[in-house]
């Protein structure tokens, strides 16, 4: 492995003491001078049909600038995927927390007051909750009852089902032959499981400004992900010309884990800043985060599996249905990329699955972290725990004989490279001595431990472009558009810079994103940040040092290869004393005064290197879901990379309340190398705390539609009482580098999360011996299946 100063090394982040200090800005934060303040007037509803809208006290309120119901907005619907919804409800709501009026006024007083004065009468419609009674041919209730007749989008084309008038999206894969695959197996077991739909319980509720421009164009401030993503949503919704659209992020974007990708009510703030002529503001409650702001997807698993004595795995078969709520958003695309789950470990000869995105009558859904691995891996890794005891194999060896191997080509054809699954699953198995018997009782506690493996992939195709620009003093600026919304973005990308620049990472300085002034990158989602936009700096970083030695080259009368930088000098790699500092090379401006007025380079005027990475990718074939397996041989996937995660969870169970206390942890995870170790290991620390809370106590509970716990008192989340002593946590690197990447490096933030789930119930069954299926392992579940066990 290479030897580098900055990179591999914990760094403190560039954001830490403006964080820990208060002055970190979020778009929560800002204020526009004239600007008014949004709401929005929600269905109680779940469906039902608009009868009538009063909005007549409302406007007469003073200080209200405009009221707007579905017929003062753009006719059209929009999607990301299925066209499927209007800016604001018309004829027909959908869920209970669609969005049927808007207004703007003065200040947020006199909104809140406004929003109260307006009158709509409904009818009620019948709805449908439950995925399941949704998936029928002939349901209670259909939710987009034109759904064949809309327009579809051009990426993932969705495949709805005639026959089942309520499936927005059926992906599938078919490898092998399952049936045949059964018949050779020695053991065939089948399994149903389910995910509740629960939060992201972001820091900072969802925020726009949107302003209008005097040629006609628009500027919105967000607290979003991927400002390049939505301007392009914007263009598309409004006609609005790409060039008159821009779209700004505040340095910081208060949390996402996947709920602030895509759009919720951004097409209504702006149609109200279009109105207006004024910049106007809104910013969702906790109440309306809950509500309306986006969810994980809930998910009813089955799963059959068929394997020989020895554990080999033959055949699988899958059906997932997942509840996407009354638009597609996001939903769609979870619906696809959960099948990389299926395929990312497991070597499985014989693989079908079937896959469904389930229109209900519910609010929408959005990417959360750990997008679609979360749920298959729920289901997949309980089940190979119930494969190993039925067959008397150990947990770990029945995986350990099942995982791909380098070079070898997964279910959907791609050849499978950077592997990290063995790797993580040895590291934690040894930490724990996984072989040797814990103690099984104390009092009431009864104890046991579990383990579980997992695979996040990242979506393909992805690309991106980074600027890197020489400063006259010899530091560096780095433009791009990744998000900061607390991974620490800003510090790893500017590690990439220093480390090739030879500098410290405080003479790297980073431009906030924004359209008119940094180049496209989709969005930090898909774990693609330090893979993909790292690579992108890392080009954009040579094309910048290639122009400043062939600038320097004259001066030191040498070739420009001969050259290296650091420090702000260039140096001669066979002679590093003779050398020339970078602000040497500039000419600075003293026409009359020995005040400059600025500085230039004569010959160029500015060093300006540029990075471009679009990545090579291959789409599958939606009726199989395999790659063309001469695309393959080449080396190209549907999927960027997949990173590994493996956890081991003690716990204890106390069978007289149903508590589980988790007492020792041990996590790997592969990232192909470490950026930040540091940083590293803090993802994994706040992994650890969001999966403890969806094995055990995170769930929206829901009625008739409506969210019965929106608020963060009666929505239960990880506390620090709950997690394990500091001591008892064991952070484990297993990197398996990656070659698309200069220094190996991919994404760890997603998969540690949905192995925590699955180790969780093992564990569980390992103490008691019952078999929790359903998210959360509520204390009530396992009381009930204690009883039902001695029955």
């Amino acid at each position: 492995m290479a030897e580098y100063k900055v990179l591999g090394k914990s760094v403190t982040r560039l954001d830490a003491l403006e964080k820990v200090t208060g002055k970190a800005r979020f778009c929560s934060d800002m204020s526009l001078p004239g600007m008014l303040y949004a709401k929005i007037l929600r269905s109680p509803y779940a469906h039902a049909r608009i009868l009538s809208i009063n909005t007549s006290k409302a406007e007469r309120l003073p200080g209200v600038r405009v009221v707007l119901t579905g017929k003062d907005v753009l006719e059209k619907r929009y999607g990301l995927f299925v066209f499927d919804q209007y800016i604001l409800a018309k004829d027909v709501v959908r869920y209970a927390g669609e969005g049927v009026a808007a207004l703007a006024a003065d200040s947020l007083d006199i909104a809140e007051k406004a929003i109260e004065l307006i009158e709509v009468k409904y009818e009620e419609l019948p709805a449908i909750f439950d995925p399941e009674e949704a998936f029928k041919q002939n349901p209670a209730a259909v939710v987009h009852p034109d759904l064949l007749s809309y327009q579809l989008g051009l990426f993932l084309t969705p495949q709805p089902v005639a026959e089942r008038p309520n499936v927005a999206h059926h992906y599938k894969i078919r490898h092998g032959d399952v049936e045949q695959g059964f018949k050779e197996a020695d053991l065939v077991l089948e399994g149903r499981f389910s995910l509740a739909r629960i939060h992201h319980i972001e820091a900072e509720p969802h925020t726009w400004i949107a302003q209008r421009q005097p040629d006609g164009g628009i500027t919105v401030w967000v607290g979003q992900q991927g400002i390049h993503l939505l301007k392009q949503y914007y263009t598309g919704i409004f006609g609005i010309p790409p060039s008159k659209i821009k779209v700004v992020a505040p340095s910081n974007v208060g949390g996402s884990f996947g709920g602030k990708v895509g759009l919720t009510a951004d097409p209504i703030v702006i149609s109200l800043a279009l109105k207006t002529d004024r910049p106007v503001k809104y910013s969702f409650t906790r109440e309306e985060m809950f509500k309306c702001g986006g969810t994980r997807i809930p998910a009813v698993i089955y799963i059959k599996d068929g394997v020989r004595r020895d554990g080999t795995l033959v055949a699988r078969e899958m059906r997932l249905l997942f509840n996407i709520g009354a638009y597609s958003s996001l939903g769609i695309l979870g619906v696809r990329n959960s099948n990389f789950g299926t395929m990312g470990s497991y070597r499985t000869p014989n693989l079908k699955v079937d896959s469904y995105g389930i229109y209900t009558n519910t609010s929408s859904a959005l990417a959360f972290r750990g997008f679609g691995s979360n749920e298959v891996t729920w289901a997949i890794e309980s089940h190979m725990d119930m494969l190993a005891e039925k067959l008397g194999i150990d947990p770990a060896q029945i995986r350990m004989k099942n995982f791909l191997k380098e070079g070898e080509p997964n279910p959907q054809g791609e050849i499978v490279h950077s592997i990290g699954a063995e790797e993580c699953l040895k590291e934690v198995t040894k930490t724990v001595e996984w072989g040797k018997t814990p103690v099984k009782a104390e009092g009431l506690w009864r104890k046991g431990r579990g383990l579980a493996v997992a695979n996040k992939y990242s979506m393909a195709p992805t690309a991106a472009v980074a600027l890197v620009r020489i400063l006259e003093d010899g530091s560096i600026e780095l433009r791009h558009s990744a998000d900061e919304v607390g991974q620490g973005a800003k510090t790893v990308l500017s590690q990439i810079a220093a480390e090739e620049f030879g500098l410290s990472i405080d003479r790297v300085r980073i431009v906030a994103a924004d359209t008119d002034a940094t180049p496209y990158f989709p969005a930090s989602s898909s774990s693609r940040t330090t893979f993909q936009l790292g690579k992108t700096i890392y080009l954009a970083c040579q094309d910048a040092k290639k122009q400043l030695f062939e600038l320097a080259a004259p001066r030191l009368g040498v070739l420009p290869e001969d050259l290296e930088t650091a420090d702000g000098e260039v140096y001669i790699k066979s002679s590093p004393a003779r050398s020339i500092r970078v602000k040497e090379l500039f000419i600075v401006e003293r026409p009359t005064s020995p005040q400059a007025f600025g500085a230039f380079l004569e010959e160029r005027g500015e060093i300006v290197g540029r990075g471009v990475w679009n990545q090579p990718f291959v789409y599958e074939n939606l009726k199989t879901g395999e790659i063309d397996p001469e695309a393959a041989r080449k080396g190209l996937r549907a999927a960027s990379f997949y990173s590994y995660a493996a956890q081991v969870t003690e716990l204890a169970v106390n069978v007289e309340t149903g508590e589980v206390k988790i007492e020792k942890v041990a996590t790997a995870g592969d990232m192909g190398f470490p950026v930040n170790p540091k940083m590293c290991q803090q993802q994994m620390e706040g992994a650890l705390g969001m999966g403890i809370g969806i094995a055990l106590w995170e769930e929206m509970i829901m009625d008739e539609g409506r969210v019965l716990n929106p608020n963060l008192r009666d929505y239960l989340v990880t506390t620090f009482q709950d997690m394990p002593a500091n001591q008892n946590v064991t952070l484990l690197m297993a990197p398996v580098p990656h070659k698309d990447n200069p220094y190996g490096a991919k994404g760890i933030a997603e998969v540690l999360v949905p192995p925590i789930a699955p180790s969780i119930a093992n564990a569980i069954y390992d103490a008691v011996g019952v078999r929790i299926t359903d998210l959360p392992i509520t204390r009530e579940k396992i009381l009930k299946a204690l009883k039902e066990k001695k029955r």
